[in-house]
């Protein structure tokens, strides 16, 4: 048996630049009948950095000022830098707001007086408005299962909610809309087949609340002494766990793919070394024993696997056992072959087998190959760059066009993430 999700939160840091405008007022006194001085203006730089748990269904996190001026920030991961002119005054209102799914989470506020010059350390808290039902359910290579569609029930005793299946890549998704916290809900999950009939069906229980905060966001000043902290509370997201049968058999083809590879580290990269990645794409557990891999399906010019399972859904990075620079853990082989670096036009093959059976392979050429429908290779003697499958086309990956060369990334699924 084998859970259906796994949430891995991860830590991501925006850095924003802010440009704050401080002022200074000088001006005379007018009943001496002396002409009020000019206005003296000084820029003044302020870091905001943000830190956050990443949900699957975070949208942003936004902070807006009302003060002398108004500030609008929106804290997303593809665009983290803002540039913005802050005025000091005796009356400034933050309000931080967090939206998931296309709802706000989360808010905070707090007023502060921000005099130019001087340093402040403020904090804001956010405090969960509501929370959410998350389910990832794995489909596999080919969805031997036969999930088709599917529905999600919830009902809080007063209300009840209906939220349909998505299928993205080989992966089904069910996510909700927010939902209030404080409350019981009660939960009906049901999986169909193609014909609509239900091959799965799942009923539960939970009470969503609000939980302890742990992400922070920050505002930090270089020379406008201002210091602004944020901290949200953890997104309220109840991960539902499931189960599916998974067996552990030998593999037939299609099963297992070549995810990434790298047969020609740079020259001058001292420290890359040559690696076949390959991936499990079912949710069972395939036995490695008797599998090979090489350059053709010749036994002769193949090297061994060493006798091993692989996971549902996990990774194997097959290295060079010559090459010292390849990590130990990636030595799963000996006699690793030399795969061709195709010179020219030509083309060169990886060909995984077990059990006299082809499961896998993959032909590639140089970039300035005239076969250019096939994954190429990097053609740089200073960089190395690993041939990257995306995984959710899988059943393209004779087309050269769902890789791309890449940063190598030996043991992580991965398409070019620079």
């Amino acid at each position: 048996m084998c859970p259906f999700f796994k949430h891995c939160a991860k830590v991501r840091n925006l850095v924003v630049g802010i440009c704050a405008l401080a002022i200074w007022n000088c001006g005379g006194d007018a009943s001496s009948g002396k002409p009020e001085e000019p206005i003296e203006a000084s820029m003044a730089n302020v870091m905001l950095q943000m830190n956050y748990v990443e949900s699957p269904l975070i949208d942003s996190l936004v902070l807006d000022g009302f003060g002398a001026d108004t500030i609008h920030l929106v804290g997303n991961p593809d665009a983290p830098f803002f540039d913005m002119d802050l005025f000091p005054s005796d009356h400034w209102v933050f309000e931080a707001k967090l939206y998931a799914n296309g709802s706000l989470m989360q808010t905070g506020e707090i007023e502060a007086k921000l005099e130019a010059g001087t340093k402040v350390d403020l904090q804001i808290q956010l405090h969960a408005l509501a929370g959410f039902v998350y389910v990832e359910i794995p489909l596999g290579f080919g969805n031997p299962a036969g999930i088709a569609a599917g529905s999600l029930l919830l009902d809080d005793g007063t209300d009840s909610f209906s939220y349909p299946m998505e299928i993205v890549g080989t992966t089904a998704i069910f996510k909700s809309d927010a939902l209030a916290l404080n409350k019981e809900y009660s939960i009906e999950l049901s999986l169909q087949d193609s014909s609509g009939t239900t091959i799965y069906n799942m009923e539960s229980s939970f009470f969503l609340d609000e939980t302890t905060p742990v992400p922070q966001l920050q505002i930090k000043s270089l020379r406008s002494k201002v210091s602004f902290e944020i901290t949200p509370a953890t997104i309220v997201n109840k991960e539902i766990e499931l189960t599916l049968p998974a067996i552990k058999r030998v593999p037939k083809a299609g099963d297992i793919i070549i995810s990434e590879f790298l047969v020609n580290p740079a020259k001058s990269d001292s420290t890359a070394f040559d690696f076949i990645e390959l991936y499990n794409g079912t949710n069972d557990t395939l036995d490695l024993n008797n599998c090979l891999i090489g350059k053709t399906t010749n036994v002769k010019e193949s090297a061994l696997i060493e006798a091993m399972i692989l996971p549902p859904r996990q990774l194997l990075v097959l290295g060079n056992d010559t090459n010292p620079n390849t990590p130990e853990e990636y030595k799963h082989t000996e006699g690793f072959p030399a795969f061709a670096k195709s010179n020219g036009a030509s083309i060169a093959s990886i060909v995984l087998q077990c059990n006299n059976a082809l499961i896998d392979s993959i032909s590639y050429a140089k970039t300035d190959s005239l076969s250019v429908a096939i994954p190429i290779l990097s053609t740089s003697a200073t960089v190395t760059k690993s041939s990257q499958l995306n995984i959710e086309y899988y059943e393209n990956r004779i087309d050269g066009s769902f890789w791309c060369l890449g940063t190598p990334t030996p043991g992580t699924l991965s398409f070019c993430n620079e």
